[in-house]
């Protein structure tokens, strides 16, 4: 799940205010149609909250549980690209670590434009890690318009270097100039930053004292001379969300007119003795310069040059890629193996480390949940930039094939964030540079509503492994008290009104500004569901959650020897995988598909309601109609992925009759397209429906690849037995070319990969460049799918 932050825009009709004016001559009247909606609106939101989160207080305390992190999994000093909400940053796992970034302008006759720090999809830059490990080094490309660069880096032990590349200028501007600035920030006030002064009077570079890494030193390489440079102590409530206003309020312009970091306008007089927390260098460049920042830890240094180590590992990382994958053994055009490559470094390179609290509901207040830390992938850098638990799952499908220790690493990460009652928040906003990215009114987090646990799917994706298994089993043993808890938190808090359902928590009953309430918990966020949320609805992908959950904890018991659960467990596994359970409760004879069931009305619309403000304007909003009552019954009249779940999780026996109409189904042209499986049928009165005034179709058309991976596994899976084993072989070839031509098509013309794709044209929507499950195109191509 992740929420699209839309901003609402109040509509005008003049054409039509003659006839509302005559409606409401009287003032009682007028104020009453201006207060009404508002009513109306606070009504539903106080309404639902008291429904959903207003009767229970929640205990907010960690886990006391064994942690699934182990003490020396990683070294907490070494550097990482872990800042992915920035165009390039650095920072260390630790709590308080330094931060390097980059700050960047054009300069042109004495103006300035387009600072650059954070990521930004209004500003148009193409920007992606095509060679990155997520640990050790990165290489990305930048394009700004007419400027194009590269960005750098190399770690080593409690070191790195960077480097900024710059390429020719495309279209030269007269005048015009480019400033990088670099930017060390140390928010542990116990570290120590100082000026290394040489002989001659000049700063040489920067030194000081760093807690777990010791002294280190700071220096710039570049055939272009410094232009300027500060550094300065800040107070103690300063962060980095507001780094590039710090830089423009001390940028000033000399008579030649170029623009510098001034140090006086910082009005500190600070001597070299003099500790400070924060630095900045610039440099001014035209083009094909080099610039490059060496951090040297405990006199640590790279052996060689910064080109020729940096090519060496380069190349380490493509002969490694070139092994795992085996692209070059395909028929794929070089392109192909050149975008799953960039697929692969674009999620490592975007993984980020936070440390900090959650704010969560605790039913009486929001109180802060932690302290946490975080090691996870993003969706999005530019609007996503957090983790997120379901999309994890998705992400670490495709690291576990390249760095299995990493995603051990990552999953350790989740689980360690586990409260004591078992509920793993499900969407990370741990510190102020996430929180900066985020609307305020989704931050708060709340402790009785969940996310798919995909992790379950990932650790039964590893337990396949021969090798992982040989190596790593002890490490699932470690994580096994927390996927315990976990499990039995979703089995006691989600549980249906019936036995062997499950009902996600937090759907709005109350609201009559939704078409169909959405579903955020599950992931699928405005894929329908019954019109009317009540206790009473219960829902089928969830219950094929609980059936995958349920048999693979029952692996990991017998390795943990829980001998005690093991009845609790095996019953539970029973019964959530029972076909006969999943038949009775979901499965319409008369329709022939799998569907929700709960109180649903099958014929609903927006229906505009005007109304006049006080200063005579005609606005206009959108309620609900139900033109014909709601039912309890099962929700047949929608169709898209949520039916398709006992087949994605792979609960139908290979030689089910079910599963082949599930199959025969497919290639309908209510999902099937040229580009792959569309999310909402397109029969469905649903497909592409805004949901709200403002709120368009997200999982009503739109072709997302996290589902149609789900589906190109489960058809691999079911080709290999089985009456229908012909016919899925058939079909995965063909869903799989699909899939894989489009992005590989829209990614060539547009230079990302995209959140999803045009059901009607293939091209690529929403957020973009996406870093998330697109880049499962790289399974897809290699097919590792288990």
């Amino acid at each position: 799940m992740r929420k699209r932050n839309v901003k609402p825009s109040q509509k005008t009709n003049q054409n039509d205010s003659v006839q509302y004016e005559k409606a409401a001559r009287a003032k009682e009247t007028q104020i009453l149609a201006y207060s009404i909606p508002a009513a109306i609106v606070l009504t539903s939101l106080l309404v639902f909250y008291l429904t959903n989160y207003g009767n229970s207080i929640f205990i907010l305390e960690k886990s006391n549980l064994q942690n699934a992190s182990l003490p020396n999994a990683y070294d907490p000093n070494a550097w990482g690209s872990y800042r992915p909400h920035v165009y390039f940053g650095l920072k260390t796992r630790k709590p308080a670590s330094p931060l390097v970034g980059l700050v960047w302008y054009r300069q042109t006759l004495g103006s300035v434009d387009r600072f650059r720090h954070g990521c930004r999809q209004e500003d148009g830059i193409k920007y992606m890690w095509h060679d990155s490990d997520g640990e050790t080094f990165g290489h990305q490309r930048v394009i700004d318009n007419e400027l194009s660069f590269e960005t750098n880096w190399l770690g080593f032990k409690h070191s790195f270097a960077s480097e900024i590349k710059l390429h020719p200028i495309s279209q030269r501007i007269p005048n015009a100039k480019y400033t990088f600035v670099f930017y060390f920030y140390l928010e542990n006030e116990a570290d120590t930053l100082f000026p290394e002064v040489g002989s001659d009077g000049h700063v040489k570079g920067y030194i000081g004292n760093i807690d777990g890494i010791g002294k280190y030193r700071i220096r710039f390489e570049s055939k272009n001379p410094v232009t300027s440079e500060a550094s300065f102590k800040v107070p103690p409530t300063f962060n980095l969300v507001s780094i590039t206003d710090v830089v423009q309020g001390i940028t000033d312009v000399n008579e030649e007119g170029t623009f510098f970091i001034n140090q006086a306008k910082l009005g500190q007089n600070l001597e070299n003795s003099d500790s400070r927390q924060l630095l900045f260098v610039q440099f001014t460049v035209e083009e094909n310069a080099v610039i490059r920042m060496h951090f040297e830890g405990n006199e640590e240094q790279l052996e060689g040059n910064f080109e020729d180590v940096f090519n060496k590992k380069l190349g380490s990382f493509r002969k490694t890629f070139d092994e795992k994958y085996e692209l070059k053994q395909t028929n794929y055009p070089a392109n192909y193996e050149t975008m799953g490559r960039a697929a692969l470094s674009n999620m490592l390179g975007s993984i980020g480390y936070w440390y900090g609290y959650s704010e969560v509901d605790s039913g009486d207040s929001v109180k802060p949940y932690g302290p946490l830390s975080l090691l996870s992938g993003v969706p999005s850098r530019p609007f996503f930039p957090r983790g997120f638990l379901w999309d994890e799952g998705f992400h670490n499908l495709l690291i576990k094939n390249f760095n299995p220790s990493l995603t051990l690493n990552i999953l350790s990460s989740w689980l360690d964030s586990m409260t004591s009652t078992g509920w793993i928040p499900r969407e990370m906003i741990l510190d102020p540079e996430a929180r900066s990215k985020v609307p305020a009114e989704f931050i708060t987090q709340h402790p009785d509503v969940a996310n798919p646990p995909m992790f379950f799917y990932v650790i039964e994706s590893l337990m396949r492994s021969t090798d992982f298994m040989t190596q790593h089993s002890q490490k699932l043993v470690q994580f096994y008290p927390r996927l315990k808890q976990f499990y039995l938190w979703l089995k006691e808090t989600q549980k249906g009104p019936k036995k062997g359902t499950f009902r996600w928590r937090g759907r709005n009953g109350t609201t009559d500004l939704e078409l169909n309430p959405k579903t955020l918990p599950s992931g699928l966020d405005d894929f329908p569901r019954a019109s009317h949320p009540t206790n009473d609805e219960y829902h089928l992908d969830l219950l094929c959650w609980m059936a995958l959950s349920s048999r693979v904890l029952r692996q990991i018991a017998e390795y943990a020897s829980d001998t005690a659960f093991m009845p609790e467990i095996e019953e539970d596994m029973e019964l959530f995988n029972s076909i006969e359970n999943l038949n009775k409760h979901h499965w319409s004879e008369s329709k022939q598909r799998y569907f929700d069931y709960g109180l649903h009305s099958e014929n609903v619309a927006l229906k505009e309601i005007r109304f006049q403000d006080k200063n005579g304007q005609i606005h206009v909003i959108k309620k609900r109609d139900v033109k014909s009552p709601p039912k309890l019954q099962l929700v047949e009249n929608v169709y898209g992925y949520l039916n398709l779940f006992p087949f994605l999780l792979r609960l139908l026996h290979p030689t089910s009759d079910k599963l082949g109409i599930i199959l025969k189904d497919l290639k309908k042209e209510e999902l099937w397209t040229p580009f792959g499986l569309r999310s909402t049928s397109s029969k469905s009165p649903y497909y592409m429906r805004y949901n709200t005034q403002h709120d368009g179709p997200y999982w009503r058309g739109p072709i997302w690849i996290n589902m149609n991976y789900l589906a190109l596994a489960s058809l691999k899976h079911y080709s290999s037995s089985g009456p229908h084993s012909e016919l899925a072989r058939s079909l995965y070839s063909e869903l799989r070319q699909n899939v894989i031509t489009n992005i590989a098509t829209q990614y060539e013309s547009t230079g990302h990969f995209w959140e999803h794709y045009n059901d009607k044209s293939g091209k690529g929507a929403g957020s973009h460049p996406f870093t998330g499950w697109t880049a499962l195109v790289l399974n897809i191509m290699a097919e590792k799918y288990d």
